[in-house]
Protein backbone atom coordinates (compact mmCIF):
# COMPACT_ATOMS: atom_id res chain seq x y z
CA UNK A 1 0.00 0.00 0.00
CA UNK A 2 3.04 2.73 0.60
CA UNK A 3 4.41 1.55 -2.50
CA UNK A 4 1.01 1.85 -4.40
CA UNK A 5 0.89 5.70 -2.31
CA UNK A 6 4.46 6.74 -3.16
CA UNK A 7 4.02 6.04 -6.90
CA UNK A 8 1.12 7.65 -7.13
CA UNK A 9 2.52 10.75 -5.10
CA UNK A 10 5.21 10.77 -7.85
CA UNK A 11 2.59 10.54 -10.61
CA UNK A 12 0.95 13.56 -9.24
CA UNK A 13 3.88 15.62 -8.66
CA UNK A 14 5.39 15.13 -12.08
CA UNK A 15 1.90 16.01 -13.29
CA UNK A 16 1.96 19.35 -11.37
CA UNK A 17 5.40 20.03 -12.62
CA UNK A 18 4.48 19.70 -16.29
CA UNK A 19 1.34 22.04 -15.80
CA UNK A 20 3.96 24.45 -14.67
CA UNK A 21 4.32 26.23 -18.31
CA UNK A 22 3.02 24.94 -21.74
CA UNK A 23 4.72 23.65 -24.48
CA UNK A 24 3.36 24.96 -28.52
CA UNK A 25 5.00 24.23 -31.69
CA UNK A 26 4.30 28.05 -33.61
CA UNK A 27 4.54 28.57 -37.74
CA UNK A 28 5.48 31.46 -39.28
CA UNK A 29 5.87 32.74 -42.38
CA UNK A 30 9.13 34.38 -43.51
CA UNK A 31 10.38 35.49 -46.61
CA UNK A 32 7.66 33.71 -48.27
CA UNK A 33 9.08 30.35 -46.63
CA UNK A 34 7.09 28.50 -43.27
CA UNK A 35 9.49 28.67 -40.52
CA UNK A 36 8.81 26.62 -37.04
CA UNK A 37 9.72 27.46 -33.28
CA UNK A 38 8.88 25.49 -30.42
CA UNK A 39 7.52 27.52 -27.36
CA UNK A 40 7.04 27.63 -23.67
CA UNK A 41 5.21 30.07 -22.14
CA UNK A 42 4.46 29.98 -18.04
CA UNK A 43 1.05 29.68 -16.80
CA UNK A 44 0.61 33.05 -15.09
CA UNK A 45 2.47 35.13 -17.16
CA UNK A 46 2.81 38.94 -16.22
CA UNK A 47 2.18 42.28 -18.24
CA UNK A 48 5.48 43.10 -20.25
CA UNK A 49 7.57 39.68 -19.15
CA UNK A 50 10.67 39.34 -21.51
CA UNK A 51 11.60 37.18 -24.40
CA UNK A 52 14.36 34.69 -24.62
CA UNK A 53 15.52 33.28 -28.08
CA UNK A 54 17.39 30.40 -28.50
CA UNK A 55 19.42 29.18 -32.11
CA UNK A 56 20.35 25.49 -31.78
CA UNK A 57 23.49 24.12 -32.82
CA UNK A 58 24.04 22.54 -36.79
CA UNK A 59 22.35 19.30 -37.16
CA UNK A 60 20.44 19.64 -34.51
CA UNK A 61 16.98 21.23 -33.64
CA UNK A 62 15.11 22.85 -30.66
CA UNK A 63 14.34 19.33 -29.16
CA UNK A 64 17.97 18.60 -28.54
CA UNK A 65 18.81 21.81 -27.70
CA UNK A 66 15.38 22.78 -24.61
CA UNK A 67 16.48 19.03 -23.91
CA UNK A 68 20.09 20.19 -23.08
CA UNK A 69 20.25 23.54 -21.88
CA UNK A 70 16.85 22.87 -20.21
CA UNK A 71 16.13 26.99 -20.07
CA UNK A 72 12.66 26.38 -19.99
CA UNK A 73 12.73 24.87 -16.87
CA UNK A 74 13.09 28.51 -15.06
CA UNK A 75 10.33 30.40 -16.53
CA UNK A 76 7.75 29.19 -14.19
CA UNK A 77 9.67 31.08 -11.32
CA UNK A 78 11.61 33.59 -13.36
CA UNK A 79 8.25 34.38 -15.74
CA UNK A 80 9.61 34.77 -19.35
CA UNK A 81 8.64 33.76 -22.37
CA UNK A 82 11.73 31.16 -24.67
CA UNK A 83 11.60 30.28 -27.83
CA UNK A 84 13.48 27.49 -29.57
CA UNK A 85 14.40 28.53 -33.33
CA UNK A 86 14.35 25.95 -35.74
CA UNK A 87 17.20 26.30 -38.51
CA UNK A 88 15.92 26.04 -42.27
CA UNK A 89 17.86 22.31 -43.02
CA UNK A 90 21.08 21.57 -40.87
CA UNK A 91 22.69 25.29 -40.20
CA UNK A 92 21.99 28.74 -40.26
CA UNK A 93 22.81 31.43 -42.68
CA UNK A 94 26.06 32.60 -40.89
CA UNK A 95 27.21 34.81 -43.96
CA UNK A 96 23.40 36.71 -44.70
CA UNK A 97 20.11 37.81 -43.32
CA UNK A 98 18.02 34.99 -43.78
CA UNK A 99 18.12 33.83 -40.17
CA UNK A 100 18.41 37.78 -39.07
CA UNK A 101 15.07 38.19 -40.60
CA UNK A 102 14.14 35.00 -38.71
CA UNK A 103 14.87 36.19 -35.34
CA UNK A 104 13.47 39.58 -35.99
CA UNK A 105 9.53 37.71 -37.39
CA UNK A 106 10.00 35.67 -34.27
CA UNK A 107 10.19 38.67 -31.84
CA UNK A 108 7.25 40.08 -33.33
CA UNK A 109 5.13 36.76 -33.92
CA UNK A 110 5.72 36.46 -29.44
CA UNK A 111 4.82 40.41 -29.17
CA UNK A 112 1.65 39.51 -31.21
CA UNK A 113 0.57 36.55 -29.07
CA UNK A 114 1.88 37.32 -25.80
CA UNK A 115 2.40 40.80 -23.05
CA UNK A 116 6.41 41.01 -23.88
CA UNK A 117 7.85 43.68 -23.31
CA UNK A 118 10.27 44.30 -26.85
CA UNK A 119 12.81 46.57 -24.63
CA UNK A 120 13.81 43.02 -22.79
CA UNK A 121 14.76 40.46 -25.33
CA UNK A 122 17.33 38.34 -25.20
CA UNK A 123 19.16 36.04 -27.34
CA UNK A 124 21.28 32.77 -26.66
CA UNK A 125 22.25 30.02 -28.93
CA UNK A 126 24.55 26.92 -29.18
CA UNK A 127 27.80 26.65 -31.54
CA UNK A 128 26.69 27.29 -35.29
CA UNK A 129 23.53 29.83 -32.98
CA UNK A 130 26.15 31.28 -31.32
CA UNK A 131 27.80 31.62 -34.75
CA UNK A 132 24.47 33.43 -35.97
CA UNK A 133 24.41 35.42 -32.65
CA UNK A 134 28.06 36.80 -33.48
CA UNK A 135 26.78 37.65 -37.25
CA UNK A 136 24.07 39.45 -36.38
CA UNK A 137 24.90 41.28 -33.47
CA UNK A 138 25.48 44.39 -34.74
CA UNK A 139 22.74 44.70 -36.67
CA UNK A 140 20.36 43.38 -33.74
CA UNK A 141 21.37 46.05 -31.20
CA UNK A 142 18.45 47.90 -30.97
CA UNK A 143 16.09 44.95 -30.48
CA UNK A 144 17.96 42.71 -28.78
CA UNK A 145 19.01 43.91 -25.11
CA UNK A 146 21.75 41.52 -24.00
CA UNK A 147 23.52 38.28 -25.91
CA UNK A 148 24.46 34.92 -24.49
CA UNK A 149 26.19 32.61 -26.87
CA UNK A 150 27.50 29.73 -26.03
CA UNK A 151 30.48 27.11 -27.44
CA UNK A 152 30.82 29.15 -30.55
CA UNK A 153 31.72 32.24 -32.19
CA UNK A 154 31.79 33.79 -35.80
CA UNK A 155 35.33 33.46 -36.70
CA UNK A 156 35.69 34.41 -39.43
CA UNK A 157 34.37 37.89 -38.95
CA UNK A 158 34.86 40.72 -36.42
CA UNK A 159 31.73 41.71 -35.26
CA UNK A 160 33.21 44.37 -32.68
CA UNK A 161 33.90 46.47 -35.56
CA UNK A 162 30.50 46.88 -36.43
CA UNK A 163 28.76 47.82 -33.10
CA UNK A 164 27.03 51.37 -33.01
CA UNK A 165 27.16 51.27 -28.90
CA UNK A 166 28.44 49.11 -25.86
CA UNK A 167 27.33 45.59 -26.40
CA UNK A 168 25.95 43.47 -23.38
CA UNK A 169 27.00 39.96 -24.04
CA UNK A 170 28.27 36.93 -22.20
CA UNK A 171 29.89 34.15 -23.89
CA UNK A 172 29.81 30.86 -22.24
CA UNK A 173 32.21 27.51 -23.25
CA UNK A 174 34.57 25.12 -22.00
CA UNK A 175 38.33 25.20 -21.45
CA UNK A 176 38.04 21.45 -23.44
CA UNK A 177 35.58 22.49 -26.32
CA UNK A 178 36.55 20.21 -28.70
CA UNK A 179 34.86 21.89 -31.98
CA UNK A 180 35.70 25.60 -31.07
CA UNK A 181 39.10 24.91 -29.59
CA UNK A 182 40.08 27.54 -26.89
CA UNK A 183 43.84 28.35 -27.87
CA UNK A 184 43.12 27.13 -31.64
CA UNK A 185 40.16 30.18 -32.14
CA UNK A 186 41.85 32.11 -29.10
CA UNK A 187 38.40 32.27 -27.85
CA UNK A 188 39.80 34.70 -25.15
CA UNK A 189 41.11 37.28 -27.73
CA UNK A 190 37.92 37.28 -29.33
CA UNK A 191 35.68 38.47 -26.47
CA UNK A 192 38.09 40.41 -25.16
CA UNK A 193 37.74 42.48 -28.73
CA UNK A 194 34.27 43.27 -28.36
CA UNK A 195 35.50 44.75 -24.59
CA UNK A 196 38.49 47.23 -26.23
CA UNK A 197 35.87 48.24 -28.67
CA UNK A 198 33.42 49.38 -26.40
CA UNK A 199 36.66 51.15 -24.35
CA UNK A 200 36.02 49.44 -20.80
CA UNK A 201 38.54 50.56 -18.16
CA UNK A 202 37.85 47.58 -15.24
CA UNK A 203 38.74 43.90 -15.38
CA UNK A 204 38.18 41.55 -12.73
CA UNK A 205 38.94 37.76 -12.87
CA UNK A 206 36.61 35.06 -10.89
CA UNK A 207 38.81 31.64 -10.38
CA UNK A 208 36.54 29.39 -9.40
CA UNK A 209 33.68 30.89 -10.01
CA UNK A 210 30.17 28.66 -9.34
CA UNK A 211 27.03 29.31 -11.27
CA UNK A 212 25.37 26.99 -8.94
CA UNK A 213 27.42 27.59 -5.46
CA UNK A 214 26.33 24.40 -4.27
CA UNK A 215 27.51 22.32 -7.15
CA UNK A 216 30.76 21.00 -7.95
CA UNK A 217 30.97 22.74 -11.35
CA UNK A 218 33.23 25.70 -11.81
CA UNK A 219 35.42 27.74 -13.98
CA UNK A 220 36.98 31.12 -14.46
CA UNK A 221 34.74 34.48 -15.05
CA UNK A 222 36.17 37.52 -16.50
CA UNK A 223 34.08 41.30 -16.55
CA UNK A 224 35.03 43.81 -18.62
CA UNK A 225 33.15 46.79 -17.41
CA UNK A 226 33.46 50.43 -16.66
CA UNK A 227 33.12 51.93 -20.67
CA UNK A 228 31.96 55.56 -20.95
CA UNK A 229 29.16 54.49 -22.68
CA UNK A 230 28.16 51.70 -20.62
CA UNK A 231 27.59 47.74 -21.63
CA UNK A 232 29.19 44.56 -20.01
CA UNK A 233 31.35 41.92 -21.76
CA UNK A 234 31.36 38.98 -19.69
CA UNK A 235 33.47 35.91 -20.31
CA UNK A 236 32.92 31.96 -18.47
CA UNK A 237 35.52 29.25 -19.27
CA UNK A 238 34.36 26.49 -17.98
CA UNK A 239 36.37 23.33 -16.77
CA UNK A 240 34.87 19.50 -16.96
CA UNK A 241 32.51 20.39 -20.30
CA UNK A 242 33.14 19.73 -23.90
CA UNK A 243 31.18 20.69 -27.04
CA UNK A 244 27.34 20.32 -25.66
CA UNK A 245 24.98 22.39 -24.41
CA UNK A 246 25.33 22.40 -20.38
CA UNK A 247 22.33 22.97 -18.06
CA UNK A 248 24.18 24.18 -15.57
CA UNK A 249 25.27 27.16 -16.89
CA UNK A 250 21.31 28.50 -17.22
CA UNK A 251 21.32 30.54 -13.92
CA UNK A 252 24.54 32.33 -15.07
CA UNK A 253 22.82 33.56 -18.54
CA UNK A 254 19.54 34.04 -17.08
CA UNK A 255 21.24 36.37 -14.54
CA UNK A 256 23.43 38.24 -16.66
CA UNK A 257 20.60 38.61 -19.80
CA UNK A 258 17.55 39.91 -16.88
CA UNK A 259 19.63 42.57 -16.01
CA UNK A 260 19.47 44.91 -19.36
CA UNK A 261 16.73 46.41 -21.49
CA UNK A 262 16.92 48.83 -24.20
CA UNK A 263 16.76 52.53 -23.61
CA UNK A 264 17.24 51.71 -19.78
CA UNK A 265 18.32 54.39 -17.68
CA UNK A 266 21.89 54.32 -16.80
CA UNK A 267 23.59 54.85 -13.55
CA UNK A 268 27.14 54.91 -12.98
CA UNK A 269 28.76 55.14 -8.88
CA UNK A 270 31.67 58.13 -9.29
CA UNK A 271 32.86 57.38 -5.41
CA UNK A 272 34.25 54.91 -4.81
CA UNK A 273 35.92 54.80 -8.09
CA UNK A 274 36.17 51.17 -8.15
CA UNK A 275 37.15 47.99 -5.48
CA UNK A 276 38.40 49.61 -3.31
CA UNK A 277 39.69 47.88 0.00
CA UNK A 278 40.38 48.93 3.97
CA UNK A 279 42.60 46.68 5.89
CA UNK A 280 43.16 46.80 9.19
CA UNK A 281 46.14 45.18 11.49
CA UNK A 282 44.61 45.63 15.16
CA UNK A 283 44.01 43.28 18.25
CA UNK A 284 40.60 41.72 18.13
CA UNK A 285 37.63 43.40 18.56
CA UNK A 286 39.40 46.69 17.89
CA UNK A 287 39.78 47.59 14.01
CA UNK A 288 36.96 50.33 13.06
CA UNK A 289 36.49 51.52 9.15
CA UNK A 290 35.59 54.69 8.22
CA UNK A 291 31.92 55.58 6.78
CA UNK A 292 32.19 54.98 3.30
CA UNK A 293 30.74 57.85 0.82
CA UNK A 294 28.83 56.84 -2.19
CA UNK A 295 28.17 59.24 -5.27
CA UNK A 296 26.40 58.60 -8.06
CA UNK A 297 25.32 60.09 -11.78
CA UNK A 298 22.32 58.92 -13.26
CA UNK A 299 20.43 59.63 -16.79
CA UNK A 300 17.00 58.32 -18.20
CA UNK A 301 17.30 57.85 -21.57
CA UNK A 302 13.56 57.79 -21.81
CA UNK A 303 11.18 59.64 -19.76
CA UNK A 304 12.78 61.39 -16.61
CA UNK A 305 14.76 59.83 -13.51
CA UNK A 306 12.42 58.96 -10.66
CA UNK A 307 14.56 57.51 -8.43
CA UNK A 308 18.07 56.58 -6.98
CA UNK A 309 18.28 53.86 -4.30
CA UNK A 310 21.69 53.00 -2.47
CA UNK A 311 21.99 49.74 -1.13
CA UNK A 312 24.61 47.79 0.94
CA UNK A 313 23.68 44.22 -0.66
CA UNK A 314 20.33 44.31 0.00
CA UNK A 315 20.44 46.45 2.35
CA UNK A 316 18.82 49.97 1.50
CA UNK A 317 20.69 52.97 2.63
CA UNK A 318 19.04 56.16 1.21
CA UNK A 319 16.24 56.96 -1.48
CA UNK A 320 16.68 59.77 -3.26
CA UNK A 321 14.43 61.48 -6.28
CA UNK A 322 16.83 65.11 -7.14
CA UNK A 323 20.72 65.14 -7.31
CA UNK A 324 23.21 64.90 -5.91
CA UNK A 325 22.92 61.40 -5.77
CA UNK A 326 25.06 60.72 -2.52
CA UNK A 327 24.53 58.03 0.35
CA UNK A 328 27.09 57.44 3.02
CA UNK A 329 27.45 53.56 4.30
CA UNK A 330 27.86 54.52 8.08
CA UNK A 331 30.63 52.20 10.53
CA UNK A 332 30.82 49.35 7.64
CA UNK A 333 31.58 46.19 9.51
CA UNK A 334 34.26 43.41 8.84
CA UNK A 335 33.32 41.86 5.33
CA UNK A 336 32.87 42.45 1.94
CA UNK A 337 30.27 44.91 1.11
CA UNK A 338 28.80 45.09 -2.25
CA UNK A 339 27.31 48.53 -2.66
CA UNK A 340 24.51 49.04 -5.35
CA UNK A 341 22.60 52.09 -7.18
CA UNK A 342 19.19 51.58 -9.23
CA UNK A 343 17.98 53.95 -10.78
CA UNK A 344 14.04 54.14 -11.89
CA UNK A 345 12.98 56.03 -14.47
CA UNK A 346 9.34 57.51 -15.01
CA UNK A 347 8.58 54.34 -17.50
CA UNK A 348 9.28 51.89 -14.83
CA UNK A 349 12.82 51.13 -15.86
CA UNK A 350 15.97 50.11 -14.16
CA UNK A 351 19.40 50.54 -14.23
CA UNK A 352 21.91 49.57 -11.89
CA UNK A 353 26.00 49.87 -10.77
CA UNK A 354 27.79 48.48 -8.42
CA UNK A 355 30.99 48.30 -6.55
CA UNK A 356 32.91 46.28 -4.50
CA UNK A 357 34.41 47.49 -0.65
CA UNK A 358 36.44 45.18 1.34
CA UNK A 359 36.87 45.69 4.88
CA UNK A 360 39.24 43.36 6.14
CA UNK A 361 41.15 43.14 9.74
CA UNK A 362 43.50 40.56 11.10
CA UNK A 363 45.47 40.36 14.66
CA UNK A 364 48.26 37.93 13.32
CA UNK A 365 48.85 37.22 9.45
CA UNK A 366 47.79 39.14 6.43
CA UNK A 367 48.99 38.07 2.72
CA UNK A 368 49.15 41.24 0.81
CA UNK A 369 49.74 38.92 -2.56
CA UNK A 370 46.31 37.23 -2.43
CA UNK A 371 44.82 38.92 -5.46
CA UNK A 372 48.07 37.82 -7.64
CA UNK A 373 46.45 35.66 -9.84
CA UNK A 374 45.42 36.54 -13.50
CA UNK A 375 48.27 37.44 -15.86
CA UNK A 376 48.53 41.09 -17.54
CA UNK A 377 47.25 42.58 -14.80
CA UNK A 378 48.42 45.39 -11.77
CA UNK A 379 46.77 43.33 -8.76
CA UNK A 380 43.54 44.51 -6.76
CA UNK A 381 44.48 47.44 -3.81
CA UNK A 382 48.85 47.65 -5.78
CA UNK A 383 49.79 50.43 -8.04
CA UNK A 384 53.08 49.98 -9.69
CA UNK A 385 55.37 52.92 -11.27
CA UNK A 386 58.47 52.54 -14.04
CA UNK A 387 58.89 56.15 -13.24
CA UNK A 388 56.94 57.31 -16.21
CA UNK A 389 53.58 55.36 -15.85
CA UNK A 390 51.64 54.66 -12.36
CA UNK A 391 49.40 51.99 -13.49
CA UNK A 392 46.81 51.22 -10.49
CA UNK A 393 45.36 47.71 -10.07
CA UNK A 394 41.87 46.52 -10.98
CA UNK A 395 42.29 48.42 -14.92
CA UNK A 396 42.70 45.59 -18.22
CA UNK A 397 45.67 43.53 -18.03
CA UNK A 398 48.80 44.74 -19.97
CA UNK A 399 51.51 42.95 -22.50
CA UNK A 400 54.41 44.77 -21.56
CA UNK A 401 55.93 46.76 -18.54
CA UNK A 402 54.89 46.62 -14.83
CA UNK A 403 52.17 43.62 -14.36
CA UNK A 404 51.85 40.81 -13.02
CA UNK A 405 53.14 37.67 -14.91
CA UNK A 406 52.65 34.12 -14.61
CA UNK A 407 54.61 31.67 -14.52
CA UNK A 408 54.90 28.02 -16.19
CA UNK A 409 58.06 26.12 -15.50
CA UNK A 410 56.96 23.03 -12.94
CA UNK A 411 59.97 24.26 -11.00
CA UNK A 412 59.37 27.36 -9.75
CA UNK A 413 59.49 29.44 -6.81
CA UNK A 414 55.47 30.60 -7.09
CA UNK A 415 53.16 30.97 -9.74
CA UNK A 416 52.58 34.76 -10.57
CA UNK A 417 54.77 37.41 -9.33
CA UNK A 418 54.61 41.22 -9.95
CA UNK A 419 57.23 42.78 -12.28
CA UNK A 420 58.23 46.22 -11.83
CA UNK A 421 61.28 47.72 -13.86
CA UNK A 422 62.78 50.79 -13.90
CA UNK A 423 64.71 51.94 -17.62
CA UNK A 424 66.19 55.37 -16.39
CA UNK A 425 66.94 54.05 -13.10
CA UNK A 426 66.07 57.45 -10.64
CA UNK A 427 65.99 56.92 -7.25
CA UNK A 428 63.04 55.17 -5.91
CA UNK A 429 61.03 55.88 -9.35
CA UNK A 430 60.06 52.20 -10.24
CA UNK A 431 58.07 50.70 -7.10
CA UNK A 432 55.32 48.75 -6.36
CA UNK A 433 53.03 50.17 -3.26
CA UNK A 434 50.47 48.66 -0.95
CA UNK A 435 48.35 50.96 1.08
CA UNK A 436 48.09 54.03 -1.48
CA UNK A 437 44.86 55.90 -1.80
CA UNK A 438 45.32 56.32 -5.22
CA UNK A 439 45.07 52.54 -5.92
CA UNK A 440 41.86 52.64 -3.80
CA UNK A 441 43.37 50.38 -0.80
CA UNK A 442 44.68 51.88 2.62
CA UNK A 443 46.38 50.15 5.47
CA UNK A 444 46.02 50.98 8.61
CA UNK A 445 48.73 49.38 11.51
CA UNK A 446 48.41 49.52 15.27
CA UNK A 447 50.75 50.46 17.39
CA UNK A 448 53.08 47.60 17.83
CA UNK A 449 55.94 44.72 16.43
CA UNK A 450 55.63 43.75 12.78
CA UNK A 451 57.48 41.22 10.66
CA UNK A 452 57.35 41.39 6.55
CA UNK A 453 58.20 38.06 4.80
CA UNK A 454 59.00 38.39 1.00
CA UNK A 455 60.00 36.47 -1.78
CA UNK A 456 62.02 38.92 -4.20
CA UNK A 457 63.66 37.72 -7.42
CA UNK A 458 65.10 39.94 -10.11
CA UNK A 459 63.62 39.38 -13.56
CA UNK A 460 66.70 39.54 -16.02
CA UNK A 461 69.59 40.86 -13.61
CA UNK A 462 72.72 38.15 -14.00
CA UNK A 463 74.63 40.06 -11.50
CA UNK A 464 71.76 41.07 -9.41
CA UNK A 465 70.30 44.67 -8.34
CA UNK A 466 68.78 45.76 -4.88
CA UNK A 467 65.37 46.12 -3.73
CA UNK A 468 64.18 48.59 -0.92
CA UNK A 469 61.57 48.10 1.11
CA UNK A 470 59.83 51.16 2.65
CA UNK A 471 57.21 51.92 5.32
CA UNK A 472 55.64 55.54 4.96
CA UNK A 473 53.36 57.23 6.65
CA UNK A 474 50.22 58.49 5.11
CA UNK A 475 52.02 61.69 4.10
CA UNK A 476 55.01 59.49 2.20
CA UNK A 477 57.17 59.94 5.30
CA UNK A 478 59.39 57.28 6.23
CA UNK A 479 59.03 55.14 9.12
CA UNK A 480 61.30 52.33 8.12
CA UNK A 481 63.24 50.54 5.76
CA UNK A 482 65.95 47.74 4.47
CA UNK A 483 67.64 46.93 1.44
CA UNK A 484 67.07 43.14 0.34
CA UNK A 485 69.96 41.85 -2.79
CA UNK A 486 68.22 38.85 -4.75
CA UNK A 487 70.17 35.74 -5.17
CA UNK A 488 67.67 34.28 -7.85
CA UNK A 489 67.51 35.87 -10.95
CA UNK A 490 64.81 34.40 -12.84
CA UNK A 491 67.05 35.38 -16.53
CA UNK A 492 63.48 37.37 -18.38
CA UNK A 493 61.66 34.36 -19.43
CA UNK A 494 58.45 33.39 -18.10
CA UNK A 495 59.23 29.51 -19.17
CA UNK A 496 62.54 29.07 -17.36
CA UNK A 497 62.72 27.21 -14.07
CA UNK A 498 63.93 29.23 -10.75
CA UNK A 499 64.20 28.68 -7.28
CA UNK A 500 62.69 31.18 -4.30
CA UNK A 501 66.20 31.79 -2.68
CA UNK A 502 65.77 32.41 0.77
CA UNK A 503 62.39 34.78 1.93
CA UNK A 504 64.01 37.45 2.98
CA UNK A 505 62.34 38.87 6.51
CA UNK A 506 62.01 42.76 7.66
CA UNK A 507 61.26 43.51 10.89
CA UNK A 508 59.84 47.18 12.32
CA UNK A 509 58.73 48.96 14.43
CA UNK A 510 54.89 50.98 14.60
CA UNK A 511 55.15 54.10 16.89
CA UNK A 512 51.07 55.13 16.60
CA UNK A 513 48.45 53.86 15.32
CA UNK A 514 47.81 55.32 11.97
CA UNK A 515 47.47 54.97 7.77
CA UNK A 516 50.68 53.35 6.80
CA UNK A 517 51.84 52.46 2.64
CA UNK A 518 53.88 49.47 1.92
CA UNK A 519 56.50 50.53 -1.11
CA UNK A 520 59.19 47.98 -3.06
CA UNK A 521 61.48 50.35 -4.62
CA UNK A 522 64.01 49.02 -7.79
CA UNK A 523 67.81 49.71 -7.36
CA UNK A 524 68.69 53.17 -8.67
CA UNK A 525 70.43 51.64 -12.11
CA UNK A 526 69.29 51.92 -15.43
CA UNK A 527 67.01 49.12 -16.21
CA UNK A 528 66.71 47.78 -12.10
CA UNK A 529 64.16 45.40 -11.49
CA UNK A 530 62.45 42.88 -9.40
CA UNK A 531 59.70 40.52 -9.22
CA UNK A 532 57.31 39.93 -5.74
CA UNK A 533 56.69 36.85 -5.62
CA UNK A 534 55.42 36.53 -1.79
CA UNK A 535 54.60 39.32 0.78
CA UNK A 536 53.06 38.18 4.13
CA UNK A 537 52.19 40.94 7.09
CA UNK A 538 52.70 39.05 10.23
CA UNK A 539 52.30 40.68 14.15
CA UNK A 540 54.90 40.31 16.35
CA UNK A 541 53.24 41.81 18.88
CA UNK A 542 50.74 44.73 19.80
CA UNK A 543 52.53 47.39 22.03
CA UNK A 544 52.31 51.49 22.39
CA UNK A 545 55.80 52.06 21.92
CA UNK A 546 57.69 49.18 20.16
CA UNK A 547 60.95 50.10 21.60
CA UNK A 548 62.98 46.96 22.34
CA UNK A 549 65.43 47.83 24.98
CA UNK A 550 68.84 45.88 24.83
CA UNK A 551 71.88 45.40 27.89
CA UNK A 552 75.14 46.85 26.76
CA UNK A 553 76.48 43.42 27.01
CA UNK A 554 74.34 42.32 24.56
CA UNK A 555 74.64 44.72 22.37
CA UNK A 556 72.78 43.53 18.60
CA UNK A 557 75.40 43.58 15.30
CA UNK A 558 75.64 47.20 13.74
CA UNK A 559 74.74 45.71 10.17
CA UNK A 560 72.11 48.13 9.10
CA UNK A 561 72.10 50.02 12.19
CA UNK A 562 71.28 54.05 11.60
CA UNK A 563 71.31 56.51 14.52
CA UNK A 564 68.56 59.10 15.04
CA UNK A 565 69.51 61.59 12.46
CA UNK A 566 70.06 58.73 9.55
CA UNK A 567 73.70 58.19 9.19
CA UNK A 568 74.66 55.07 9.15
CA UNK A 569 77.07 53.60 12.01
CA UNK A 570 79.86 51.41 10.26
CA UNK A 571 81.38 49.24 12.78
CA UNK A 572 84.88 50.28 12.58
CA UNK A 573 83.97 53.82 14.16
CA UNK A 574 82.77 52.04 17.43
CA UNK A 575 85.37 50.93 19.98
CA UNK A 576 85.79 46.94 20.26
CA UNK A 577 83.17 46.89 17.79
CA UNK A 578 80.36 47.20 20.18
CA UNK A 579 77.16 49.96 19.80
CA UNK A 580 77.64 52.50 22.73
CA UNK A 581 74.82 53.02 25.23
CA UNK A 582 71.46 55.40 23.06
CA UNK A 583 68.84 55.15 20.58
CA UNK A 584 69.08 53.42 17.61
CA UNK A 585 67.34 51.98 14.11
CA UNK A 586 68.38 48.61 13.35
CA UNK A 587 66.10 47.06 10.68
CA UNK A 588 63.56 49.59 11.04
CA UNK A 589 63.32 49.16 14.56
CA UNK A 590 63.76 51.27 17.82
CA UNK A 591 66.53 49.36 20.00
CA UNK A 592 67.85 50.96 23.15
CA UNK A 593 70.95 50.23 24.33
CA UNK A 594 72.19 50.58 28.06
Amino acid sequence: MRHLFFTFFLALLSATQVAAFQKESINITVNGKQRNMVVFTPNELPAKSPLFIVTHGMNQDPEYQYGSDKMYEMIDTAKFVITYLRSDGNTWDTGGTKDQNFVISAIDEMASRYDIDRDRVYWSGFSMGSMLIHHCIANMQDKIAAFAPTSGIQFSEQPWNNCTKPVNLLEVIAYDDETFGYEQYGIHDYIENYALHDNHTNYSKTIGYKPISSSWFDGDLEKWTGGPEGGEVWLYSYHNGGHWPMDLNRHLIWNFCKRFSLNQPRVKITQPAGETTYLYMAPEGEATFPDITIEATAVAKQGQVETVEFYDGNTLLQSLSAEPFTATLTAPTVGRHELRVVVTDSNGKKGESSCVVNCLTSDNTFDLTQNFTTEGIVPQDWMVCNGKVKRMGGGLPYTNGCRLLRFTNAARAFDYGLYVENPGGKVRSGYARFGDAQARSRMTLHAGQYSLRSRLCNWNQPDFTSVVVVIEDSNGEEVASTTFTPNVNIGGDTGNSFGGGKRQLFEFDIPETGDYMLSYYTDAVKKADFVLGMCTLQVKSFSPTGIQDVGQGHAPSVKGCYDLSGRRIEESQLPNSQLQPGVYIIDGRKVVVK
